[in-house]
């Protein structure tokens, strides 16, 4: 698949569409094309990334990274192919750069790529977007286990969620044989349990948690800030109250409360 190609699949946006393929057809690029492979490893993609930022130089909006990671998403699209997974899974998975994008720009004001640190997983194979949830294959005591992700865009129904689990059950024992029978974990803010106090009990978030045995909750990040106020700064004063939920969170955060990522296996 060519560079073009995988753009518009994906939907990238314009304006960086045409930085890309402006930068794909540098001399800068040319120089560092073979240098790109790394990104596809879990192993090597961090001293990968490392090396080439260092050699791309002024790279603001990260245009230049973002090419080397979409050069390496359309050259997998042959392994893709060799595995007999459909494009649509392909494409769906690869969209993840362009919801990245439209999350900077929505937090920052921004067009720009800021989430590098994250797509070797959708570069190395090992996660795919199945309908409205994402599945990455790991290990937890050697034994194969797959955590859930719940991207931004995702429509969390009752109905969409039962069919995106289905569909990976499907899929994995398909694909992936190994993953057939396995666990299915979720480390999110979703799963927190304070949410049960602060949503409606007919929300679909709650519908969602439902689905898990919550085993633990970490109260020491603040993942759910750029989520639910999105916004990257932590002054519980300035949080937006534009939805019941940022309303009912805001009231309960100042009121000295706190919110936790909570992890959960799936109950099948």
């Amino acid at each position: 698949m060519n560079l073009e190609t995988l753009c518009n699949g994906i939907n990238l946006q314009p304006e960086l569409k045409n930085e890309v393929l402006d930068f794909y057809k540098s001399e800068t690029f040319c120089n560092i094309k073979d240098r790109i492979n790394g990104l596809k490893n879990m192993k090597t993609e961090a001293a990968t990334r490392s090396v080439l930022k260092e050699q791309l130089g002024e790279d603001e909006k990260q245009v230049k990274l973002l090419t080397c990671m979409l050069v390496c998403a359309a050259e997998q699209y042959e392994w893709y192919q060799e595995k007999s997974i459909p494009d649509s899974v392909f494409f769906a998975t690869m969209r993840c750069f362009t919801r990245f994008i439209s999350e900077c720009e929505k937090i920052t004001g921004i067009l720009a790529f800021d989430r590098e640190w994250w797509t070797a997983r959708q570069l190395s194979g090992i996660l795919f977007r199945i309908g409205e949830l994402e599945y990455e294959m790991m290990h937890e005591n050697n034994a194969p286990v797959i955590s859930m992700h719940i991207p931004s865009d995702s429509v969390l129904t009752p109905e969409n969620c039962d069919r995106s689990i289905e569909e990976a059950n499907r899929f994995f024992a398909e694909y992936f044989p190994e993953y057939g029978n396995c666990k299915y974990i979720c480390d999110s803010w979703l799963l927190a349990p304070e949410l049960s106090a602060l949503l409606p009990a007919q929300s679909n978030i709650i519908a969602f948690q439902k689905r898990f045995t919550v085993t633990s909750v970490d109260y020491s990040g603040m993942e759910y800030t750029e989520w639910v106020f999105k916004t990257r700064k932590h002054h519980i004063p300035d949080f937006p109250e534009q939805t019941a939920l940022q309303k009912n969170m805001k009231k309960y955060l100042l009121d000295g409360g706190k919110v936790g990522n909570g992890f959960g296996i799936l109950n099948h």
